[in-house]
């Protein structure tokens, strides 16, 4: 099992808005650099579930795959991703309000054994690592611009 923890603090914001961006489907796939596409198979607001199938952009001979998995969370505290297929991968965002601010904490584990089996004690998980880090550094860096644009744009319109 591989995990990766990343945390940021936003300045001017609110864990609403955050959840509320990070919950769109049409702009997460803006926010997620490997991530070109969102379909949304199903989605039960009672429960607070769906069902979601996102296209990631590997490049090289892997091109993008396709992604199943249950989408949960808990408004406007955290959102819970967990991909079933092609191989489990679970993303996490936690918010919480911060003085004159909001806290993300992001976590994302991927578990190779069930697609690779013994081979997967061979991958380099380090490596791995820092590409599944990169992923949450440029989605974290996402949404504070994404925030902070937002914020500008209201202070704007307010003036």
């Amino acid at each position: 099992m591989i995990k990766v923890n990343r945390r940021a603090y936003l300045e001017h914001t609110t864990p609403e808005a955050i959840f509320a961006t990070l919950s769109d489907p049409n702009g997460i796939a803006k926010l997620l650099p490997r991530m070109q596409k969102v379909d949304l198979l199903d989605r039960d607001d009672v429960n607070c579930k769906a069902r979601l199938v996102t296209h990631m952009s590997l490049g090289g001979i892997f091109g993008t795959i396709r992604c199943e998995g249950d989408l949960t969370w808990v408004e406007p505290r955290e959102i819970l991703f967990k991909v079933r297929t092609p191989v489990p991968v679970e993303t996490r965002w936690v918010l919480t309000s911060a003085v004159n601010g909001a806290d993300i904490q992001a976590t994302m584990t991927l578990d190779l054994t069930p697609m690779l089996g013994p081979m997967a004690a061979f991958v380099p998980t380090q490596q791995v690592a820092e590409i599944l880090a990169a992923e949450l550094d440029a989605a974290l860096k996402a949404i504070t611009n994404k925030m902070r644009d937002s914020g500008l744009r209201e202070r704007a319109v307010a003036a």
